[in-house]
């Protein structure tokens, strides 16, 4: 018997700033990804985004996410580069 399901990818966000943290917003309410993943040269800000993101999960699909490091584009489907070049 063939399944016929579709597995949902992991996304990993490098860049929690305007740009990264909406991408991320956008992903939760279209409920098309099962994980996220937020990478950011500053920690807290990653952390906080994902606290943030991690609030509204009662109102959108069930997603798992985290501020995350390098290691975890090991296994994504989708790595987002959203940073400045600043």
């Amino acid at each position: 018997m063939a399944e016929n399901s579709i597995k949902s990818p992991k996304v990993v966000i490098v860049g929690a700033g305007f740009v990264g943290s909406t991408f991320a917003y956008s992903l939760l309410i279209h409920g098309t990804v099962s994980q996220i993943a937020i990478i950011d040269i500053n920690r807290d800000r990653a952390e906080g985004e994902a606290m943030d993101l991690n609030y509204g999960l009662p109102f959108a699909y069930p997603v798992k996410i985290w501020a995350g490091d390098y290691s975890d584009c090991k296994d994504a489907d989708i790595v987002v580069i959203a940073v400045d070049k600043g």
